[in-house]
């Protein structure tokens, strides 16, 4: 497998016009025009999903809240729900590195796929053998 793994940043930097919006707008781009070619293979993990909905939640209302799902789900892009084995390498992450539990499941994904994770977030760079698309970092 390949393809790449959206970490939350990733799909929030298209939501709010961030830096790396571009990046992310082309790899979708790039999805519609291969669709065929599992290389190309783009997905977002469930934990991903439930915090851009949650933090959208917290600035929009409702309506926004609804307009943004179904704009994801015309993503050329599947959503990826839990599995045992998945778990597994997700608690393996956990116990190794100086992570969030949501970041964890991003990354054990983007490892067990052998994909590269979309983000923007440094604390993914103490996985040594993480592929990585680094969009700009968040500043603190």
């Amino acid at each position: 497998m390949s393809g790449w793994v959206l970490d939350t940043s990733s799909v929030l930097a298209v939501f709010y016009n961030e830096p790396g919006r571009e990046e992310v707008v082309r790899l979708l781009e790039s999805r519609r025009t291969s669709r065929d070619d599992p290389d190309t293979q783009i997905v977002i993990p469930f934990i991903a999903l439930m915090e851009v909905e949650y933090r959208v939640r917290r600035r929009a209302p409702a309506v926004r809240v609804e307009e943004s799902l179904l704009l994801i789900d015309g993503w050329p892009a599947g959503v990826m729900e839990s599995s045992p084995s998945w778990r597994h390498a997700a608690a393996a992450i956990k116990a190794g590195y100086r992570l969030s539990l949501a970041d964890a499941w991003v990354a054990s994904l983007a490892l067990i796929r052998d994909a590269e994770l979309v983000h923007k977030d440094p604390e993914f760079d103490q996985i040594p053998d993480l592929k990585a698309l680094r969009l700009p970092y968040k500043v603190r």
